[in-house]
This record gives C-alpha cells, sequence and structure tokens, in this order.
C-alpha cells in the first residue's frame, strides 16, 4: 500500500483514511446523480483492493437511510456534512467516500464520472456496491486529524 489518503469533515470530528495502493488520479471518481448526492456536491470514490477507516467522535455520527434503504448515508452531527455511505456485505462493511465531504487531497480539478442508478433494483444495486466499494471499518473514537 501507497501513502494513506486522509480527509476529515468540516469541524474535524469525523476523519477517513483511505489505503490504496493506487494514487488520487487513478482512483476512479463518480458523480451520483440522485438528489441526495447532487444536494451535498457528492464526488465519490473507492477501490475495492482498498481499505477505508472511518474514525468519528463519540455522538458526532448520523446516518441517515433513503430510497430503497440498503445503506447508510454517514454525516457528521456537528457540521453536517455527507462523508460516506456504507452497507453491510457478506464480508463485513464496504463503503464509498465522499472526496468532497472529507476534502480528500489529489482529487482537485478532476472531472467526475456522472453516474445514474435510478433503474436498479435492490439486488442489482447491492451486486454493485459489492463489485466497486471498497472494505471499511468504522470506530467511534476521538479523531487524530
Amino acid at each position: 500500500m501507497s501513502q494513506p489518503l486522509t480527509g476529515h469533515c468540516h469541524c474535524g470530528a469525523i476523519r477517513a483514511i483511505l489505503e490504496t495502493s493506487k494514487t488520487a488520479a487513478e482512483l476512479p471518481l463518480r458523480a451520483c446523480q440522485c438528489g441526495f448526492c447532487r444536494r451535498h456536491g457528492a464526488l465519490t470514490t473507492s477501490d475495492p483492493e482498498g481499505f477505508l477507516h472511518i474514525e468519528a467522535a463519540p455522538g458526532s455520527l448520523n446516518r441517515y437511510r433513503f430510497g430503497q434503504r440498503l445503506g447508510d448515508f454517514l454525516l457528521c452531527a456537528e457540521c453536517g456534512v455527507y462523508v460516506a455511505a456504507t452497507v453491510d456485505g457478506e464480508t463485513g462493511l464496504l463503503a464509498v467516500l465522499n472526496v468532497t465531504g472529507v476534502a480528500l487531497p489529489g482529487f482537485e480539478g478532476r472531472t467526475p464520472e456522472p453516474m445514474t442508478y435510478d433503474d436498479e433494483t435492490p439486488d442489482q444495486k447491492l451486486a454493485r456496491r459489492k463489485a466497486r466499494w471498497m472494505p471499511a471499518v468504522f470506530v467511534e473514537t476521538q479523531p487524530s486529524a
């Protein structure tokens, strides 16, 4: 693995550490076209061969489910930033990271690939997430930002 990419929400209560062998330029950058992601200006990335650590100060995380209610969208309870989305898989937690929400370096100036998932069935949505999202762990602790 190369140097981890790290970022945090606006207030610093939630920290994300992306361990990957890829550079930011090599990682995908996607712009989901759903109302939630557009309203948050979300640009997401993931590396199925990498690993995402999410650290949150106690009580600083809100989970939001919408649409088919298949995953948790993680928002900072302090500053309101959308940090990541997670889903439970057979092998554990899987996630996609909002690089905009955590100001992850290396993605500035890139044009994201627009993505529309409106026509997916719940099974198709879960299969896509299992194929594209990355293993993750969520820990409630004081982030060392």
